[in-house]
């Protein structure tokens, strides 16, 4: 099993660097596929993600499907562990969506591979680790709030982010169970009101590298209170002590900017159908 696991962390950190990319820096896992020509689809279908690789077709890519049934950070997760698939050899791999897969403490070792292949190219340890340090925090005394932000950063769930740190022994038991505690959607009802379960959010404090921000119309947005938008794409709700929240109400790229710092958003419409490459461009 260990051999499984270093094979899969070997793997990730050989796509981040053959692709120019550090084993500190945020990357976008849909910019990743198109560099390797590998189409990703959002389509209307019950599944986590299906990955076909189309090796004994003509001049087809490989291609992944993403189901838009599933929250927003988990699509990006589960395009990581399809494209595992394809750096493995896999072949056609079908991910069913249910409740049991969800809670199922069974997995085959090609699951587990890819599942850490997608953890590791996502969150690698040093980038993680970078980002705490950048921020002068430590994961032993770190808030909700201040996990939540590094997840932002790198573009993956809150719960994806502490349960990879707890299975990489950056934190112990206690301090994720107490981190459990708090789901996305009480962190947001604390620091900034009422909102939808389902709702996803963002908060971005600019204190890594300036990558693109991506999102889709309907999530939320929080930014230091310093920075401007475009109001055509991201609307304000309020001002916060931990900055000005923004609701994103127009598909399409735009740009946020201060004196000192400024980076894209790409919004993508709301439950999105069709090509990863096309997903911000305006209707």
């Amino acid at each position: 099993m260990k051999e499984l696991f270093t094979s899969a962390i070997r793997k990730a950190s050989e796509i981040r660097l053959k692709l120019g990319y550090s084993l500190y820096e945020p990357v976008n896992v849909y910019d990743i596929c198109s560099k390797l020509e590998i189409d990703v689809q959002f389509v209307d279908i019950n599944m986590e993600g299906l990955y076909v690789n189309n090796k004994n077709l003509n001049n087809i890519s490989p291609k992944i499907l993403i189901s838009r049934l599933r929250p927003f950070p988990r699509r990006v997760f589960t395009c990581g562990h399809e494209l595992g698939h394809h750096v493995f050899n896999h072949g056609l791999k079908l991910d069913i969506l249910t409740e049991e897969n969800d809670s199922s403490k069974y997995k085959s070792n090609d699951e587990i591979l890819v599942d850490t292949f997608s953890a590791h190219l996502l969150m690698p340890i040093t980038s993680i680790q970078s980002e705490f340090k950048k921020r002068k925090l430590g994961f032993s005394t770190a808030t909700e709030i201040d996990y939540y932000v590094i997840s932002s950063v790198l573009g993956v769930g809150y719960q994806t982010l502490i349960i990879h740190c707890k299975i990489n022994r950056l934190i112990d038991d206690y301090k994720y169970c107490e981190l459990a505690k708090h789901t996305p959607a009480k962190i947001f009802k604390k620091y900034f009101g009422s909102v939808d379960e389902k709702t996803y959010f963002k908060i971005i404090d600019f204190k890594t590298n300036n990558s693109p921000i991506d999102l889709e119309v309907s999530n939320y947005l929080v930014i230091p209170s310093d920075f401007e938008v475009d109001g055509q794409y991201l609307e304000k709700v309020k001002s916060t002590e931990i900055g000005t929240l923004y609701i994103a109400k127009k598909s399409g790229i735009s740009s946020i900017y201060s004196n000192t710092n400024c980076c894209f958003t790409r919004i993508q419409p709301q439950n999105y159908i069709g090509f990863a490459e096309y997903r911000h461009l305006e209707n």
